[in-house]
Formats: structure tokens, C-alpha cells, sequence
């Protein structure tokens, strides 16, 4: 069928999306900060993919001057991106095999 065909785009484009969203949430938050000079892009690089004592430090000099308000990153949804990202290439590859 083709919508089974389609279906590892779909989930792999919806991993795109959520790891996308995930590294806009990351740099709303740490723009603010690196900006103030708190913390190098280096440093605040290391906080993309999880939590550290210096992550913490620097998000509570998020002062949430921007838009949205928001003070806090949280890498599950990056992570949750590349997890449906791998599932989709995976069923995709699987495909091709069969």
C-alpha cells in the first residue's frame, strides 16, 4: 500500500520536527544567557542533551526577557525527537529490504 510506504517519512519527519522544536526551546532559553556573557556557546552547548550543575546555574540567570516566558530547558523532547527519528529510518530501512 501506499501509505504504508509513507508512514516511516511521517514518523521520521515528526522526529525532525520534535528535535527541531527541541533545539528552538534550547537556544529561547540560552540566548538570553549567553548573551549576558554567563556562560560560552561551549558551555552552554553541553546543555542541549542533558542537565548538569552549570546548565542549572545558567537557566536560573534566564531572566525571560523574550517573548514566551520561559525560564527552563528540558532535553526529553530532543531526545524523544531522536528516538522517533531512529524508529522511522529503521522502519524505512526495513522496507527497503523486504
Amino acid at each position: 500500500m501506499a501509505s504504508d510506504r509513507r508512514l516511516p517519512i511521517i514518523i521520521s519527519a515528526a522526529g525532525g520536527l520534535a528535535i527541531a522544536l527541541g533545539l528552538a526551546w534550547w537556544w529561547l532559553v540560552f540566548s538570553e544567557v549567553i548573551a549576558g556573557d554567563y556562560v560560552t556557546y561551549r558551555q552552554a552547548a553541553s546543555c542541549i542533551l542533558g542537565t548538569n550543575d552549570l546548565c542549572s546555574l545558567a537557566q536560573a540567570l534566564c531572566k525571560s526577557n523574550h517573548f514566551l516566558g520561559i525560564k527552563r530547558y528540558s532535553s526529553e523532547l530532543l531526545w524523544v525527537g531522536v528516538a522517533v527519528s531512529s524508529a522511522g529510518l529503521f522502519l524505512a530501512s526495513r522496507q527497503r529490504t523486504a
